[in-house]
């Protein structure tokens, strides 16, 4: 009786306290698709963000195909391990058409999106301001550790931009 209540007290407070931080946002190459210009900066004592600008310097339409690959770091020492999660390739103008739709709600702290619907789209300039990690995208069984998240794109088969951002997954207590 002891042990079963132990056991669910250990899944609620497993499932209930994770808290996700950014701790880092690289671009490796592309920039004359798009230039990242973000850092993470501490917010207050709780919580970082994503600040600055990305300027996209010409027309994008879906012949660029992105994907991404997640990488889990279990001691959060940057060892990482391919993680088997499989997520389709897609367009530029689909995938911002799907994150728009999914997460609208979260994405207040951008600027000058292209809307739902619009391509190709024109160049502009993007801007991030104090963009926290949305609590309410992370799923109840997300491993705590360090987690790399590499976005490539590819165009005619060949890579033309690639970044990565790091976030960290912990227990709230």
């Amino acid at each position: 009786m002891v042990l079963k209540k132990y056991v669910y007290v250990l899944c609620v407070v497993s499932v209930t306290g994770l808290k996700v931080m950014f701790e880092n946002f690289v671009q490796h190459n592309g920039y004359d698709y798009a230039i990242f210009d973000i850092r993470v900066r501490k917010f207050n004592r709780t919580i970082t963000t994503l600040n600055g600008t990305v300027t996209l310097p010409i027309w994008l339409d879906n012949n660029t195909t992105f994907s991404l690959d997640l990488f889990h770091s279990r001691l959060g020492n940057q060892q990482f391990n391919h993680y088997p999660m499989k997520l389709p390739s897609c367009g530029t103008c689909d995938f911002l058409d799907n994150v728009q739709s999914s997460y609208g709600d979260h994405l207040g702290s951008l600027s000058n999106l292209p809307a739902i619907g619009e391509c190709p789209f024109s160049p502009r300039d993007v801007h991030v301001i104090d963009f926290a990690f949305p609590e309410e995208a992370i799923p109840k069984v997300m491993p705590r550790g360090l987690w790399k998240a590499l976005i490539t794109g590819r165009k005619n088969g060949e890579e033309v931009i690639s970044y990565y951002v790091l976030v960290k997954a912990y227990d709230d207590f």
